[in-house]
């Protein structure tokens, strides 16, 4: 008999859960940027083992306090969606945060998993950058966290030291987490999908990852993606694609002096959908403005953010 079921990956934005996803897969599934709050939506990553059975991990956008309505509750939404009877939860801190900020920050994702059974294991991510006397530091930060979260009365697995980029800890702490997975057929029969999301989610994904790295600071936060069309049957595959702002100045912002920013975002991104499609597409790309599409609840409709439980 097999083993099935469901683990969560949950933390503070930039904590390094969409790397730790993608290095589980051995794949480019979930992007990754430097920017906090890259993740928008959940993102089931399909880990098949023939031998012991299937886990499902949930990427998860990153737990911060929002405001009512608009694109941050939805994030959030989609973070408290993920955790519906999962079996285990994977808690991802950026230990030199904690280190300059201290465990302040923290206190929203352990009063929001002192409300769940499952057990949790607490990982103190990017442990390869931190510097040996930090490590001393870290120590007294893990044993504060650790005192907060028994407090609150969570369900601690075990705490970790790992690094998502490089793999150090991450083999072990995947062996533990099938130890807690149930008996159960495979959720997800087709041994070679590794995701519950259609190829064109990805695709404005890929351009979405080029925003955030190619441009300022708050712009990538006001924009979103749209697949217009994807027309598999053309050579190459041609694939046009409508990219949202909120205001007229930032659509001037993402074309650039004689349209180089648009082109280069085209450029990078259809090198990214080429690799993870394995074949060659040609990507049209246009900017449009939809004005205060973050905060308006139909416009987030119409993007695909919709609500799917509560505030």
């Amino acid at each position: 008999m097999h083993k099935s079921g469901l683990v969560a990956l949950v933390g503070r934005p930039n904590s390094g859960k969409s790397t730790l996803l993608n290095r589980i897969l051995d794949s480019e599934l979930s992007i990754v940027t430097p920017k906090a709050q890259t993740t928008r939506e959940r993102l089931f990553g399909i880990l098949t083992d023939e031998h012991l059975g299937q886990i499902i991990f949930t990427d998860t956008p990153g737990i911060h306090n929002a405001r009512e309505g608009g694109i941050n509750a939805f994030m959030m939404s989609e973070v408290r969606e993920a955790l519906i009877d999962v079996n285990s939860i994977w808690y991802l801190i950026d230990p030199g945060f904690v280190l300059k900020e201290g465990i302040r920050f923290e206190i929203p994702v352990l009063d929001l998993l002192s409300k769940l059974r499952a057990p949790v294991f607490i990982l103190f991510n990017k442990i390869d950058l931190a510097f040996k006397p930090d490590l001393e530091k870290l120590a007294a930060k893990e044993k504060e966290l650790l005192d907060e979260a028994a407090q609150r009365g969570v369900k601690i697995q075990a705490c970790k030291r790992i690094s998502a980029k490089s793999g150090l800890g991450v083999p072990k702490l995947l062996s533990e987490t099938w130890e807690l997975i149930p008996e159960g057929p495979l959720l997800y029969p087709d041994v070679e999908q590794i995701s519950d999301k259609p190829v064109r989610f990805f695709v404005a994904e890929k351009v979405r990852e080029q925003l955030f790295l190619q441009l300022g600071e708050e712009l990538p936060y006001s924009s979103a993606v749209r697949i217009d069309k994807f027309e598999e049957t053309a050579t190459p595959v041609r694939i046009e694609a409508t990219i949202f702002v909120e205001r007229d100045s930032q659509k001037g912002m993402v074309i650039g002096s004689g349209g180089k920013k648009i082109k280069s975002i085209g450029q990078e991104a259809r090198a990214k959908i080429e690799k993870f499609l394995g074949h060659q597409i040609f990507l049209g790309l246009k900017v449009d403005v939809l004005k205060n599409w973050t905060k308006d609840a139909e416009f987030l409709r119409r993007l695909g953010y919709e609500f799917k439980t509560k505030k």
